[in-house]
């Protein structure tokens, strides 16, 4: 259940950050070809208020935001406006970890697609992840943001 109120919360995040014009994550151009890491500063904070929609209130005393743990993410689009993902996790800690992984494709306030992934990373190692074909736009146009939270494993 801690997933299905985190998708929520995780998406607003995302959204806030695409439409209150503040320091968000880079333009169009950038977040389709880039192979960076995402700026950390781009990365909105996990509230405890609870997730829209539910009434459980959202666990943050285990779940923190990671955008630090993806890396050599690429978020692309086809001519025909269809949006792929795909980068690496990396766990640095001792502890085997929990990451999850939302993505979003925004044109102006418009959620054109979103995907979450969740994936266990052993202690000090990483693993590939991907998403072919999750949002469709009317042409390559839009941002992709990716937003990472992680858990200690169970």
């Amino acid at each position: 259940m801690k997933q299905r109120a985190l998708l929520p919360a995780v998406l607003l995040l995302v959204l806030t950050g695409c439409s209150s014009g503040g320091s968000g994550p880079a333009g169009p151009s950038e977040s389709r070809t880039a192979a960076t890491p995402a700026p950390s500063t781009s990365t909105a904070q996990t509230s405890g208020s609870p997730a829209p929609g539910t009434s459980e209130p959202a666990d943050v005393s285990t779940s923190l935001n990671a955008p630090n743990a993806l890396r050599q993410h690429v978020c692309t689009a086809t001519a025909d406006g269809s949006w792929s993902f795909k980068g690496t996790l990396v766990n640095n800690t001792d502890k085997n970890r929990v990451f999850t992984v939302a993505i979003a494709v925004t044109v102006g306030p418009a959620v054109a697609g979103h995907t979450l992934i969740t994936q266990v990373v052993a202690a000090g190692k990483s693993a590939d992840i991907a998403a072919a074909n999750f949002a469709k736009t009317k042409d390559s146009g839009g941002t992709c943001t990716p937003v990472v939270s992680v858990e200690d494993a169970p």
